[in-house]
């Protein structure tokens, strides 16, 4: 199959000419009712965020953070998302979302995705990694291609206690990349103790960084999902922090 100028949910691009393994899911996938088209952006720019959304424990919101996070910064400039998690509920959601979309999309749950990464981000200013629970070698590959990790977690004891496989794995690459790490609070419920205790918890306990926004526990996430993320709202608070903690850096 050949490469072509396509447009992929509202950004024009012009493709490389040259063969394509339509088998690997390592470009960026471009969907339609009818077709599916191949393309790799051809113009290398320089990215401001790497943002790797991490958590060794399912359930966490991390797909549903990338996806509003990775809105938010494509309406800001050229954003890349992409999908590490072999269940694909990200590029499920790019699909649905169709030419509305405002950000790209590549489909990548290859371990080596931090070797490849310059390749695979060329022409996008910020990128945002989703990744799976489990996946210790793919959560890896993404901590290694990241500049910034954000890490959901929900306020309860079990979720705080399993946290700690994640920042050992983050911890054991130290040496290779130093990534900036934040926690962002996801599934609170409003005016409960719960939230309240986890941050304590989270920020005096174990000494780590919180995010100051948080995410309630809302119908609308889980209904949400195939729609456009709405912009600013909850989640547009927790970029606006993020960019003003990349600016100060």
């Amino acid at each position: 199959m050949r490469a072509r100028t396509v447009r992929h949910f509202g950004i024009d691009n012009p493709s490389e000419s040259g063969d394509i393994d339509i088998c690997s899911c390592r470009y960026l996938y471009v969907y339609t009712y009818r077709y599916l088209d191949i393309c790799i952006p051809n113009n290398i720019g320089v990215f401001d965020m790497r943002l790797a959304i991490t958590n060794l424990k399912g359930g966490t919101g991390k797909t549903t953070t990338a996806v509003h996070l990775a809105a938010g910064l494509g309406r800001r400039r050229r954003t890349l998302l992409i999908d590490a998690d072999p269940q694909r509920s990200a590029t499920e959601w790019v699909f649905l979302m169709g030419d509305s979309c405002p950000f790209a999309l590549v489909t990548d749950g290859e371990p080596d995705l931090h070797r490849r990464l310059a390749d695979v981000v060329r022409g996008y200013d910020h990128v945002v990694i989703d990744t799976p629970p489990g996946y210790e070698s793919i959560v890896r590959s993404a901590v290694l291609s990241a500049t910034d990790i954000l890490i959901p977690i929900a306020p309860s004891i079990m979720d705080i206690n399993r946290l700690r496989p994640t920042l050992e794995l983050i911890a054991s690459l130290e040496r290779l990349n130093a990534p900036s790490i934040r926690l962002l609070l996801t599934k609170v419920r409003g005016n409960t103790r719960t939230g309240r205790l986890a941050r304590e918890t989270l920020e005096t306990t174990l000494g780590m960084p919180v995010v100051a926004a948080e995410i309630p526990l809302m119908e609308a996430y889980v209904t949400g999902f195939g729609l456009v993320p709405p912009e600013g709202h909850r989640y547009g608070a927790v970029l606006d922090e993020l960019l003003k903690a990349e600016v100060a850096a």
